[in-house]
């Protein structure tokens, strides 16, 4: 069984497939919601973000120059999203693996195409391993559909891990791979300094020392001076 599997993009005509290579991915289900559009797009085998995440995101780059070039032709905004996002329906469902689906399935992995805003949002679950074991844990990536660097979220704890350029997305199974790895590392980093922080505690006034260039930001090393020299003026008291 061949190991590549294909998304059609909306410019390109019927037929002509753009080839999307099967990584370390596992598959999985997915629904894509295109906002404003009455159905989600499911697909049983495509979802996981290796397979999927940039063949999408090109169909909804099409799709939003579609919507674009519409709006500049004089048609109303509401009726150009509405005919991009049916186009983009409409060439996603060319592929066989995609199907129309009612809204609130749970799925493995999620994808919003909001194309009057220009954002792609996709909620998926990443895999690292760290210490001979594995580790799960779900993000939020966001971005522009034009292009541009996409932030990587904790959904659990509505932080931001980190930022991340659209052509390393682009890059061969970097979500099973380095990305994955990358995020659990910048997560426990986190999650370590916000335990130093916690055992602190607060710094008191007359000893608080701020970053320069930065008035009203405290770093680590701060603290860790600040607590140091009041600690000295308490045993010379």
């Amino acid at each position: 069984m061949s190991s590549n599997h294909s998304v059609i993009s909306p410019s390109r005509p019927e037929g002509t497939k753009t080839t999307v290579q099967q990584g370390a991915g596992s598959g999985g289900t997915a629904g894509i919601e295109i906002v404003g559009f009455p159905q989600i797009l499911y697909t049983r085998s495509f979802g996981d973000p290796d397979i999927l995440f940039v063949p999408l995101l090109d169909a909804a780059r099409e799709a939003h120059t579609m919507l674009e070039r519409l709006s500049g032709h004089g048609e109303p905004r509401a009726d150009a999203v509405r005919l991009s996002g049916m186009q983009l329906a409409s060439s996603l469902l060319r592929e066989p693996s995609f199907s129309l689906a009612a809204r609130g399935q749970a799925q493995e992995h999620t994808y919003t195409v909001d194309l009057d805003k220009g954002i792609l949002h996709m909620n998926t679950r990443l895999y690292a391993i760290v210490s001979r074991r594995t580790s799960s844990f779900r993000v939020e990536i966001v971005g522009k559909i034009a292009g541009g660097t996409f932030g990587v979220r904790n959904p659990v704890k509505d932080s931001i891990i980190m930022q991340v350029s659209e052509e390393r997305l682009r890059q061969p199974n970097v979500f099973s791979s380095s990305l994955a790895q990358e995020c659990l590392r910048e997560q426990l980093e986190q999650e370590r300094n916000g335990r130093l922080d916690e055992s602190l505690g607060p710094v008191p006034s007359r000893c608080v020392r701020k970053k320069a260039g930065n008035p009203g930001t405290l770093s680590t090393g701060a603290r860790r001076s600040g607590w140091a020299r009041c600690r000295r003026k308490s045993r010379e008291v």
